[in-house]
This record gives structure tokens, sequence and C-alpha cells, in this order.
């Protein structure tokens, strides 16, 4: 479990293209990204104006940066100069460094709350004035590091969420300067004292995937968390989870097994992470029914009196499930939140139970077709996700473009038709179709208008700003 990826998915859920109030700048084509990204896989660097310009582009749509992730990290090495310029990026991905200044740490923490995101997991070792000046900053990731000082640990204990990954140790003093920090990950420590978790019962927010073993008051001291992760851990006692269960949010995705009294006693975890549970029985589900949460995407399949318990659930994830009876859907229809990317057939009346049920975010990416009465059915839901669809026919775009939906995912089109853009261009829902990769420019000129806000690739979100009227 990555503690930043979890940022990202709330924070960036999709590319706004619609004005923002300030001038822009023009964008640049594609074959000038083309250039840029060639020129860093070769060189591994960028030149003044290429900093400045990721700076502009990425201006073009500020919900839009994970997009250039991927060649940013590939940069190995920067100026000074390079680094100012790029502490306007709210979101900075530089992995690829694996070394930087004194002065260039200092850079890169700018007396301003624009920075959000600093990724710098390719370095190894930093000094004590580098962990002074990256302290001043808000979110910051330095996985490549497998040891750090008690100095750097009190410097770094100032950072608002903080990923340290890589290391493999800590001391009882380390550990008691970054329990300051509200969200940690540590998901490289193969264990830790009593003491350590004492210290660590103050942190809000705590990762700590590789922990094979705790002990029984270690599990007190974790319990203070608010959102704990323990997807190391294969086993624990009725004790260690009786104490678990004062944690709001509890991840313990490692164990393939709970007991009955287990799952009664964890029943009571408003927000709970079992993926690694292949199957229950049915009292255990009417007792894990009682979250508000629940992830079982080990289940690959339920009974009837089952889906009944877990319809209880606000939020549920079933993404192992591959087929679901007629009532068992009519059941699963009361939860709010419904995650079913297992299932690879749906029938027509169970999009119409779906649709007339309490669910108003459903996610089923294992289907690669559905029919028009599906898609007029699923157009009735709030947030539709359904992300492994090949091809629409214009009348499904229609229905859905026009219907209730708020937010659509269809990354899995790898290609629309001139209607279809239409369609979807007229429409003011906040749409995903990263699997386009190429549009017409007609297509690009339909898209534009769109009032809503499109997340598409880069490629293609460059050539329909180029129509979009500012």
């Amino acid at each position: 479990m990555n503690s930043i990826s979890k940022l990202l998915a709330i924070c960036c859920i999709a590319v706004l293209l619609a004005g923002c109030g300030e001038k822009r700048v023009p964008p640049l084509s594609i074959q000038e990204i083309e250039d840029i990204k060639k020129r860093i896989d070769n060189t591994g660097t960028i030149t003044d104006s290429i900093a400045d310009i990721l700076v502009k582009q990425q201006r073009l749509s500020p919900l839009n940066r994970p997009k250039y992730k991927g060649f940013m990290n590939k940069i190995a090495s920067i100026t000074d100069d390079q680094a100012e310029s790029l502490t306007e990026i709210s979101e900075l991905y530089l992995d690829g460094l694996k070394s930087i200044t004194d002065e260039q740490a200092a850079i890169l923490t700018p007396d301003y709350d624009g920075l959000l995101i600093r990724s710098l997991n390719g370095l190894t070792s930093i000094t004590d004035a580098q962990a002074e000046h990256l302290s001043k900053g808000r979110i910051l990731s330095l996985d490549g590091l497998t040891s750090i000082t008690d100095q750097q640990a009190d410097s770094l204990s100032n950072i608002s969420w903080l990923t340290l990954d890589g290391l493999k140790s800590i001391t009882n003093e380390q550990a008691k300067h970054l329990s300051n920090v509200p969200t940690l990950s540590l998901n490289g420590l193969t264990s830790i004292t009593d003491q350590q978790a004492s210290s660590f019962s103050k942190i809000p927010s705590l990762w700590f995937d590789s922990l094979t073993s705790i002990t029984d008051q270690q599990a007190e001291s974790l319990s203070k968390c608010n959102q704990l992760s323990l997807d190391g851990l294969t086993s624990i006692t009725d004790e260690q989870a009786l104490r678990l269960t004062k944690v709001r949010s509890l991840s313990l995705n490692g164990l393939t097994f709970i007991t009955e009294r287990q799952a009664m006693i964890l029943g009571s975890v408003t927000n709970l992470d079992l993926d690694g549970v292949t199957s229950i029985t049915d009292q255990q589900a009417k007792s894990l029914g009682n979250g508000l949460s629940l992830n079982l995407n080990g289940l690959n399949s339920i009974t009837a009196i089952q889906a009944e318990s877990l319809s209880k659930v606000k939020h549920l994830h079933l993404d192992s499930v591959k087929s679901l009876t007629g009532e068992q859907i009519k059941s699963l229809s009361n939860v709010q939140h419904l995650y079913l990317n297992g299932l690879t057939i749906l029938t027509n009346g169970q999009a119409e139970s779906l649709a007339h049920g309490r669910v108003d975010l459903l996610s089923l990416d294992g289907l690669t077709s559905i029919t028009d009465q599906q898609a007029e059915s699923l157009s009735k839901i709030e947030r539709v996700e359904l992300n492994g669809l090949k091809t629409l026919t214009n009348g499904q775009v229609e229905s859905l473009a026009d219907g209730r939906v708020d937010l659509l995912s269809l990354d899995g089109l790898t290609s629309i038709t001139d209607q279809q853009a239409r369609q979807f261009g007229n429409s003011s829902k906040h749409l995903a179709l990263n699997g386009l990769t190429a549009i017409t420019d007609e297509q690009a000129q339909f898209l534009s208008i769109s009032m809503g806000t499109l997340d598409i690739s880069l490629n293609c979100q460059l050539l329909i700003y180029k129509y979009k009227k500012h």
C-alpha cells in the first residue's frame, strides 16, 4: 500500500480543461513534447528553457500533473536554476536524481505553499543540512534512503506526510522524533520494539506493511492510530484483534484466514481491509457487515446470505467475485459505493436492479461489453466506472452522456467516433478517456466545448487545447 499513491487517488480524479480565469500560455505541439521526452530519455538532463516549459505546460491542466511523472522521473541531474524553476510545479517527481546539493535541497523547499509533493526516491543518502532544508515542505518521499541519522529524523519530523520505505531499521530515538509526523510510511521495517510502537502511537496515519509479527503490547500502542496498515501480518491473535478494533481505518491484507471470533471482533472496525481472505462463512459475513467500509477483494464467490449481510456496508469492494445471481445483485444494490470489477457478465435485469438501488458509485471494470438497455440503466447512477469496455455504440454513448451520470470513466476505449466525441463534448460530466492516445482534429474540436472535466492522454489534451476558447 503506497501512501503517496493513496493521496493522488484522492486528489487527482480528472483533468481540468475548462478555463481557470488566468491567461494561459500556448500549449506545445505533440512533436515538441516528444522531443523533450527524447532528450530526457537520451541524456537524463533538461535545459533551463525546458524547465520553464514544463512549469508552464503543467499550468494548462492543474489536476493533470501525474501525466508528466513518467518522463520527469527520468531526469538524472539538474542545475540550481532549473531547480528554482521546477519548484513552481506543485507535484514534483524527480526520482531519477541520485544526489542533490545542499543548495538544491534548499531551493526545492520554497517559502510558500505551492509545492505540495516532492518525490526524491532516487536519493540513497542525504546530509543533515539537506534534511533540515527538505523538512520545510509538506509532503516528501525519500524511499531510497536505507538509513538516517538521529538529527535527520529530528529535522524530517516537521514534514506533514513522509515516506521512508527504504529504511530497514530505526533507533528508539529516531522513532521518537518521527512520531511527530502526522502521516508516516515505514514499509521497509520488518520489526519494531515495544518502545518504538509506543512512540508511533501518537501518529494519526501509519503504514507498517513489512512487519511480520507484533506483540500484544505493540497492538495496544498502535491501536491509538486513526489509520493503520499492517499488511505484512499473516496471522493475529484474538487479543491483538480486540486491541486493534480501536483503529478507525485498519488494513490487514496479509491475513488469509480469520476465525469466527476474529470476524466478530473486527466487525466493529469502521473501515476494514481484508483482501487476503479467500473465503468467509455466513456468520463471518454477518459480523463484518457492521462496518462502514469493507474490502474483501480476495473472495471469489459469496452466498445469497452473505450478499444480504454485506449489503449493510456503505462502501464495499468485491473485485474478485466472478459472478452474481439476480438475488445477490438486488441485495448489493443497497451499497452506496460498490466495486464489482471481477464481474465479466451482467444481465439487463441486474443492471436495472443496480440503477434502482442506493448505489451512487459503481465500478464494473471487468465488463468488456454492455447492451443498449444496460447503458440506459447504468446512466441513472451518479458515478460509473466501465474501464474494461473496448467499444461503445453511438446509442450507448448517448445514454451515458445524457443520463444522470456525473462521473464517467471509460479508460478502456481506444477510439471514438465523431458522433461520440460530439456527445461527450455536449455534456458537463467528469469524463475519463485515458485509453485514447490519438483523436482527429474534428473530435478534438467537439471535446473542447465540454463544460465538464476531461481526463485524457497528454497528446489528446494538447490537441483539444488548440480548439479551446480562451
